[in-house]
C-alpha cells in the first residue's frame, strides 16, 4: 500500500474525482442527495485504472502519519494522502461457490472497519436517523442504511470513531482517547486492528463489489453499503472529498483478483492421500487473507518430523505429520537428501513455505503441490508406536505399558498403537506420585524396547510439533544418553537442531527426575525386565538434590533463545545475562536494542569502546555515562531522555569475550525509531555471518525491538517482503508471539520500499492479518 502521490508517475494525474469528473463514480455528495439517486457504476478498466493509480504511490514518512495512526479519531485535522483507493466487498458468493473465493485485491468485509451492533441493548433505528440527520442524510437512505447495519450487525460509525466509541463502544463512556495524547494509552500503539478503518478515513476513493453473478444487481447489497460506508465516513471527516463507485462487472480482469471465484467442487480431493485441493492452493496465493492458515501451514514444515536420536529410535513431529503418514499409509517418498527429515533444521532456510511463489495446480499431479506446502515423512524405519501429548492427555497406565513392552518383547513386532500422554506445562511436582513417575519411565523404556526389539521406531507428535512434546522428548533422551538435562538440551538444539520448549514446571521436574532416568539408563546396565521400577529410597531421595545449573536455565522462560536463522538467534535480555549459555550455543556476537546488560555496565563506564573507523561499518560514537552501580531502572530512564535515536546511540564493545553493538535511547513506546540504526545493525550481522559465527539480537522480552531487527535480516536472507519475513520470524519465535509495534512495522515497510521491492500486501491488509492472527491466540 502507498499513501501518497508519486511524482514519477508515467501516467498524467488523475482529477480529483467529482461525480462529473470521471464516468461511472459516484461522489459522497451524489450519494447522500436522496434515494433517487442511484449510485453510478465503474468498470473494470476503471477499477484497474484506481488500481493501478493506488499501487503507483510511495509511503509517507513516518511523522506524517504517526501518531494519528495509532489512536482513535475525531474531527482533529488528520493526514491528507491522495490516490488510496479502499475496496470493499458487500457480500460473499452464492452457495454453489466457495464463500472465501471470489475477493479482489486488498478487499475488505464491513465488520473488519465498522463498530459493531449490541442487539440487546442499542436501539439501532435511533442511532442510525440521529447520525443521518447530522450529516443530512434523507429519511429514505435512513432506511436504507438501516437495513444493511441489521445485516451485517454493525453500527453506522468507523471503529475508529472517538465520539461513537465513547457512546456505543465496548465499555461505552470510558476514555478513548480524543485527547492528543491518547495513543500513549497501553496498547494503543499496537492496534492493528484499527488499521483497516484507519485506512478507510484516509483513502480517496473507495469501490463497493459482490462478484455474484446471479444476485449482482438485482438484490446484492452493493449499494447499501456504499451509504453505509459514506455515512461512517461523513461521521468522523464530514469535510474531506471522499469518492464511492460499485463495481457494475462480475467480469474483472485477473490481475484484480485476490482469490477467483470458485466452485464447491474445488474444495473436492482426487484421492483420501491429496493433501492440498485446487481451492487450498488458491488461498496460498492470496497473501490478502487468512494469515492463520499460512501460520499452520509454516508451524508444519518448520516442526515436521525428524529424528531426534542417532539410532533413529524416536522421532518428533507435529500433526500435521501424524496424518500424512496415515493417509499415505506410511509408503516410501522420493525425498532429496538434502531434505530428509533426518537433516533437516527447523531454522533452515529450504524449509519454509515463505520463498514459494505463486504455485498452479496440478490437476494431473496433486502431489507436485503437495510436496511444496507440506513436508511428507520419510523415516528411516516405520513408525509404529504413536504417542500424543496434549492438554487433555493422561499418563498410559502400569499395565497397559507393561503389557505393550512384554509383546514387543515376545513376538519382536509391534502394530500400529497410539498412546497418549500429558502435555509440556501440565506436570507439576505437586502432581508427581510415584504412578506417573513409574508411567514416564516406562513409556521411555517401551520407545527402547520397540527401536532394540524391532526394526521400527517411534513418533511423538503434538498440534505445533515442539509445545507438547517438550517434556517426554527430554525426559526420554535422559534415559537414552545419560546425560544431564542440560548437556540433553544443548545436544537437541546444536546436534538434532530440533525445535523444543520447556515451561519453567518442566525444568523443575525434570530437574529432579533426571536422577532416576539416568540411574536406569540402558548405558548403565541393560534391562531384561518388562517393566521398570523405582526404587522408594530413590524416589524420596532425588527430590532433595539440587539440580546442577551452570547455565542458568531454570531462570529463563523458554529455555533458550530462538533460532532464526542459521546464524542469527532472537531472545531476551534474560538470555543475555547468560554468557556462559551463549557460549555453549556457539554465540559470540550480541546485539542490544535498547537494553543494557549489567555485566556490561563496567565496560561502558570505562569506555572501553572499540570504534571502527572510516573503512567499517561504524561511526565514532558517544555513549551515557553509565556506570556498574546504576541500576536497570536507572539505566531505562537515562536511555530514554532523547526520544529521537541518532548516530550516537550505536557503540560496539568487546567484553567477557564477545562484540556487543550496544542501542540506547530506544524504547518500545510507539514513538521511538529503529529505521535510522537499521542499515547498522545489519552491517554488523552481515559482518558476523562472515567470519562464520552467530548473534544473538536481545531486547528486553524479545519481541519487539529485536523481533524487528530479525524480521529486518529475514527479508534480506529470503528475498521477501515485510509479511512473510514476519511469518517467518513468529514461528520460529516457538512458544512466544512476537510484538512488534505499528511504528516499527511501519518503518519495515517504508525500508522495503527503500529497497525497491513491491509492497504486494498492503499496509492495512497486513494489519488486519496480523490482528487476525493474534486474535487466535486471545
Amino acid at each position: 500500500m502507498a499513501f501518497v502521490e508519486s511524482k514519477t508517475m508515467g501516467q498524467p494525474p488523475y482529477k480529483r474525482h467529482k461525480g462529473d469528473e470521471m464516468t461511472g463514480v459516484v461522489s459522497s455528495k451524489a450519494l447522500d442527495a436522496g434515494s433517487q439517486d442511484t449510485p453510478r457504476l465503474i468498470s473494470s478498466h476503471e477499477l484497474a485504472q484506481l488500481y493501478e493509480r493506488h499501487a503507483s504511490q510511495n509511503l509517507p514518512e513516518c511523522e506524517e502519519v504517526f501518531p494519528w495512526l495509532h489512536g482513535y479519531s475525531s474531527e482533529r485535522e488528520r493526514p491528507r494522502c491522495a490516490g488510496l483507493l479502499a475496496v470493499l466487498r458487500s457480500q460473499p458468493l452464492c452457495e454453489e461457490m466457495v464463500e472465501n473465493s471470489g475477493l479482489l485485491k486488498s478487499s475488505m468485509d464491513a465488520h473488519e472497519f465498522l463498530l459493531p451492533w449490541n442487539t440487546h441493548s442499542q436501539d439501532l433505528d435511533k442511532i442510525v436517523r440521529e447520525a443521518a440527520a447530522r450529516v443530512g442524510f434523507s429519511n429514505s437512505d435512513a432506511d436504507a442504511v438501516c437495513s444493511v447495519c441489521r445485516r451485517y450487525n454493525v453500527l453506522p460509525f468507523l471503529i475508529t470513531d472517538a465520539a461513537a466509541q465513547q457512546l456505543y463502544g465496548v465499555g461505552a463512556k470510558r476514555r478513548v482517547g480524543q485527547s492528543s495524547e491518547g495513543w500513549k494509552q497501553p496498547g494503543m500503539f499496537r492496534r492493528f486492528d484499527l488499521q483497516p478503518a484507519k485506512f478507510l478515513e484516509l483513502a480517496e476513493h473507495c469501490v463497493v463489489y459482490c462478484l455474484d453473478k446471479k444476485r449482482h444487481l438485482k438484490d446484492c447489497q452493493c449499494s447499501e453499503l456504499a451509504l453505509l460506508v459514506t455515512l461512517a465516513r461523513k461521521c468522523v471527516d464530514p469535510d474531506s472529498e471522499f469518492t464511492v463507485s460499485i463495481l457494475q462487472t462480475t467480469e474483472v480482469e485477473p490481475q484484480l483478483l485476490g482469490t477467483q471465484p470458485m466452485p464447491l467442487s474445488s474444495l473436492q480431493k482426487a484421492s483420501p492421500s491429496q493433501l492440498a485441493s485446487s481451492f487450498d492452493v488458491a488461498s496460498f496465493n492470496n497473501w490478502d487473507r487468512d494469515l492463520f492458515y499460512r501460520e499452520r501451514l509454516e508451524i508444519s514444515k518448520m516442526s515436521s518430523a525428524s529424528c531426534a536420536d542417532e539410532e533413529s529410535a524416536v522421532w518428533c513431529g507435529n500433526a500435521t505429520d501424524y496424518e500424512i503418514y496415515k493417509v499415505t499409509g506410511g509408503c516410501a517418498q522420493d525425498v532429496p537428501q538434502s531434505l530428509n527429515p533426518s537433516y533437516r533444521s527447523y531454522f533452515s532456510t529450504d524449509n519454509t513455505i515463505v520463498k514459494l511463489p505463486c504455485l498452479d495446480y496440478h490437476s494431473e499431479d496433486p502431489s507436485i503441490n503437495d510436496k511444496l506446502l507440506f513436508n511428507v515423512p520419510h523415516p528411516d524405519k516405520p513408525w509404529r508406536l504413536f504417542i500424543h501429548c496434549s492438554e487433555n492427555g493422561e499418563f498410559p497406565t502400569s499395565t497397559k505399558i507393561k503389557q505393550l513392552i512384554e509383546q514387543v518383547q515376545a513376538s519382536s513386532n509391534i502394530s500400529h498403537t497410539l498412546l497418549s500422554f500429558p502435555s509440556s506445562g501440565s506436570i507439576g511436582l505437586g502432581n508427581l506420585n510415584l504412578e506417573s513417575i513409574k508411567s514416564i519411565l516406562n513409556v521411555c523404556y517401551l520407545i527402547y524396547v520397540v527401536a532394540k526389539n524391532t526394526d521400527n521406531s517411534t513418533l511423538l507428535y503434538c498440534s505445533d510439533g515442539y509445545t507438547e512434546t517438550s517434556f517426554l522428548l527430554v525426559a526420554h533422551l535422559i534415559f537414552m544418553w545419560d546425560v544431564p538435562l542440560e548437556e540433553v538440551l544443548l545436544r537437541l538444539h546444536k546436534e538434532r537442531q530440533r525445535p523444543f520448549f520447556l515451561f519453567p514446571v518442566d525444568l523443575q521436574v525434570l530437574g529432579h527426575l533426571q536422577i532416576l532416568l539416568r540411574e536406569l539408563s540402558p548405558l548403565r546396565k541393560v534391562p531384561t525386565s518388562s517393566f521398570l521400577d523405582v526404587d522408594p529410597d530413590l524416589f524420596s531421595r532425588m527430590f532433595f538434590i539440587k539440580p546442577e545449573d551452570t547455565c542458568n536455565l531454570f531462570q529463563l522462560k523458554g529455555p533458550l533463545p530462538s533460532r532464526i536463522l542459521p546464524h542469527l538467534y532472537l531472545g531476551s535480555l534474560e538470555h543475555a545475562q547468560c554468557p556462559d549459555l551463549l557460549k555453549k550455543l556457539d554465540i559470540k556476537n550480541i546485539v542490544s536494542v535498547g537494553e543494557t546488560m549489567p555485566w556490561l555496565l563496567a565496560a561502558i563506564s570505562r569506555r572501553r569502546s572499540h570504534t571502527v573507523g572510516e573503512g567499517g561499518s561504524f561511526k565514532n560514537t558517544k555513549r551515557p555515562p553509565l556506570n556498574s552501580a546504576l541500576s536497570m531502572s536507572q539505566v531505562s530512564q537515562l536511555a530514554s531522555t532523547s526520544t529521537n535515536t541518532t548516530d550516537d546511540d550505536i557503540s560496539l564493545f568487546e567484553e567477557n569475550g564477545f562484540r556487543v553493538l550496544h542501542i540506547t535511547n530506544l524504547d518500545d513506546n510507539g514513538q521511538d525509531r529503529l529505521l535510522a540504526q537499521l542499515e547498522q545493525i545489519l552491517a554488523f550481522i552481515d559482518e558476523c555471518r562472515e567470519r562464520g559465527e552467530s548473534v544473538l539480537v536481545h531486547c528486553m522480552v524479545g519481541v519487539s525491538r529485536s523481533a524487528t531487527v530479525c524480521i529486518a535480516e529475514c527479508m534480506r536472507r529470503l528475498n521477501c517482503d515485510v509479511l512473510r519475513a514476519y511469518l517467518y520470524v513468529r514461528v520460529r519465535r516457538l512458544n512466544i508471539i512476537i510484538q512488534p509495534n505499528l511504528m516499527f512495522m511501519y518503518e519495515l515497510c517504508k525500508w522495503q520500499e527503500s529497497r525497491g521491492i513491491a509492497q504486494k500486501v498492503d499496509w492495512h491488509i497486513m494489519c488486519r492479518s496480523i490482528a487476525e492472527l493474534n486474535s487466535n491466540y486471545l
